[in-house]
């Protein structure tokens, strides 16, 4: 056994004295452990929440807690835990129902010494996991980093061996003129250096080498294609590709200010306007950052969400004007509270966050305290008037056993409801006990919400237009949905979908946007408009057996004609219930409307899952496009979707256009249409101008 390691473990059993019987069998073994006892379903998911087990030892025949139930809880966490079955025979027919499934193996009660080696094997397997993981996180993140500097920078990078190009970044390519890796490679770094400073240059690069510097600098005059010479500095460092050393070079022009206006771009891509903090897209990598070094072994982190409690009234009552101003001061008391390292964010309207790193629960809870207190006691002057405000504040942190961002983010945010549903003005350190029932509650208002909604026409829609780069004068639209809350504030679809799905409303959900959107569309194509909708399906929709009837209903009442309509479905929805999905497809192309997958490319086999569904439009993935400009993989990424997709003659959509970097490298790519909040985002209104020039 492994004497030093620890083994967090949780044995679902009877009993109590029957969990510590099977920690003691390994007790016996010299195999340090720390027991969670579970009974059932309710317990085990406390426990998971609370801490991720090493390993898990699990009775067969558990009624309340039965090992398939037990596997499927792991695997939604996304936990990668070794799990032993426990039961009364361990003949080989048994094992093999155990392992198929999804146990690693079965011991009997009344052979403790094959539990003994079992676990001693699992031990040994969990150890190279571990470090596994903890090298994999490491290399990605040194990856992302690497790949990052290299692409992202404006600055002309390259690596040379023995004087010899091997690898140059974009910059650096069109700084000297090509168009393609291959161009330079093999070609000597002196011919990127005027022929007065040959010499010199020679000089330096003899007595670098031999001196074994790892930083050198030298100035020259760079030779451009054309003959045209400029001021350089060239930035000389040891560097290794595929294993073999190298040199990286990175030649940096003397152009005034061109360091300084690139440090200004840098920072207005993460800054939020209004109070010049960081965004959400910036707190969200660094978060994951953070979560990764968390894993990895570096120390915890903790994160605050801040939401001011009464900024409706002040916007209501003071106007938005003098709301912003206040949100403004407010994120001057917050970077006053916190120190320079920390990452402060502007989350949401009236929401902050912050990113501490290296800190305990007593750290991030000090911070939290002086912020409600310094919010609580600041008076805002607006036009002559005081506004006071109050804020609830949530917490949690980061450690070595936290799935995601997402997640960290998401209890954090549990945690502030907590405070604010407590009578706000309050602050809450995330408790998964605590935290889960008040989760519940919010969840059953949440379901009475979306009940009163579909019962009163609460429900707006909105459109965002689908734009073609390559002259098609047709108009698109995606239809996305908006539920209103009884003071007449919009929820987005990610605070309610969710839930909706959970307790079976989302069909109906759907099915009120079908028939709204075609009621819509017939309408705008009375005025002579040549218009189409593409509608979201969610995955219980597509479940739904009668969704078929509900399409022909909703287009025969809105006297509409059937190609007007395009139905999307998410990719991984098709995956999951292809057999539905096809069914679905075969049955609106009937109908003679169109179809979609959505979030093309995300999946292992995008392409294979064509094969059963002849969809007319493919929508590439929006994490292909972000930061499509300075991302390769997701260029080439985006390159081969197009490619193989022009050759089933399928058309493909870019979602999620942030910017116009992205926008340049799409029309370049040749694809068919784009869609994003640059062009405009989601309108009531249907007004988008089709024949304007995208530039």
């Amino acid at each position: 056994m492994d004497q030093e390691l620890t083994l967090q473990l949780l044995v679902a059993e009877e009993s109590r004295n029957d969990a510590e019987a099977l920690a003691n069998i390994l007790r016996n073994a010299r195999q340090k452990s720390r027991l969670t006892f579970v009974a059932d379903q309710d317990d085990l998911a406390a426990a998971l929440e609370r801490q991720a087990p090493d390993l898990v030892l699990c009775a067969t025949g558990l009624e309340a807690l039965p090992l398939e139930a037990l596997l499927a809880a792991l695997r939604e966490r996304g936990l990668d835990v070794p799990v032993i079955a426990i039961g009364e025979s361990a003949d080989e027919p048994a094992v093999v129902e155990a392992m198929r499934a999804g146990a690693d193996d079965l011991c009997s009660y009344d052979q403790p010494e094959h539990l003994q080696l079992v676990v001693q094997r699992e031990v040994r397997q969990l150890r190279l996991r571990q470090d596994a993981q903890r090298y994999e996180l490491k290399f990605r993140e040194s990856e992302k980093r690497a790949r990052t500097l290299m692409e992202s920078s404006r600055d002309a990078i390259a690596y040379v061996h023995e004087g010899m190009h091997i690898f140059a970044n974009h910059s650096y390519l069109k700084m000297f003129g090509f168009s393609e890796l291959e161009e330079i490679e093999g070609t000597p770094i002196l011919d990127m250096v005027a022929p007065a400073n040959h010499d010199a240059f020679k000089d330096f690069l003899r007595n670098y080498d031999k001196d074994g510097e790892t930083h050198g600098e030298f100035e020259a005059r760079g030779l451009l294609p054309d003959g045209k010479q400029f001021d350089a500095v060239m930035e000389f460092t040891p560097a290794s590709i595929d294993g073999e050393p190298c040199t990286q070079i990175i030649i940096r022009s003397q152009a005034a200010n061109s360091a300084e206006l690139e440090q200004k771009l840098k920072y207005l891509s993460k800054q939020d306007v209004l109070t010049g903090l960081y965004n959400r897209q910036y707190f969200l990598e660094e978060l994951e950052l953070a979560v990764t070094d968390a894993v990895s072994g570096s120390a915890p982190s903790g994160v605050i969400y801040l939401l001011m409690d009464n900024f409706k009234d002040v916007k209501d009552n003071h106007g938005i004007g003098a709301a912003d101003m206040v949100i403004s001061e407010i994120a001057d008391l917050v970077r006053e509270q916190a120190t320079e390292d920390d990452i402060i964010a502007r989350f949401g309207d009236h929401s902050f966050a912050i990113l501490r790193r290296d800190c305990d629960a007593d750290s991030i809870q000090d911070l939290a305290r002086r912020l409600h207190q310094a919010v609580e006691e600041h008076i805002a002057e607006v036009d002559g008037q005081s506004i006071t405000t109050t804020c609830s504040i949530g917490m949690s942190l980061v450690t070595e056993s936290t799935p995601s961002a997402q997640e960290v983010i998401a209890r954090a945010d549990l945690a502030c409801e907590v405070a604010r549903s407590s009578g706000g003005n309050q602050i809450h350190m995330h408790n998964p006990v605590v935290d889960e029932q008040i989760g519940k509650e919010r969840d059953q208002q949440m379901h009475a919400l979306i009940k009163d909604a579909l019962d009163n026409d609460q429900f707006r829609l909105v459109f965002q237009p689908i734009v073609s780069l390559q002259g098609d004068a047709e108009e698109k639209y995606e239809v996305l949905l908006r539920m209103l809350d009884h003071d007449g504030e919009q929820i987005l679809p990610s605070q309610f979908l969710a839930v909706a799905q959970q307790t079976g409303q989302v069909a109906d959900i759907d099915h009120w946007v079908i028939r709204h959107a075609a009621q819509v569309l017939a309408e705008h194509r009375k005025q002579g408009n040549d218009t189409h909708f593409f509608i979201k399906l969610s995955t219980g929709t597509l479940l739904d057996e009668n969704l078929g009837a509900v399409v022909r209903e909703a287009i025969e009442a809105a006297g509409l004609p059937g190609h007007a309509l395009i139905f999307e479905i998410a990719e991984q929805s098709a995956c999951q219930h292809l057999k539905q999905a096809k069914a679905f497809v075969k049955a609106v192309h009937e109908l003679q409307c169109k179809t979609a997958l959505e979030h093309f490319g995300s999946g292992p086999n995008s392409f294979q899952l064509l094969k059963h569904l002849p969809v007319d439009y493919l929508k590439v993935d929006g994490s292909f496009i972000h930061n499509l400009a300075t991302e390769p993989d997701n260029q080439a990424m985006v390159k081969s979707i197009l490619e193989t997709a022009r050759s089933m003659n399928k058309q493909c959509i870019a979602e999620f256009v942030q910017d116009a970097h992205s926008l340049a490298v799409l029309w370049q790519s040749g694809i068919d249409y784009i869609q994003g909040n640059f062009l405009q985002e989601p309108s009531e209104s249907l007004d988008y101008d089709f024949s304007s020039e995208i530039a």
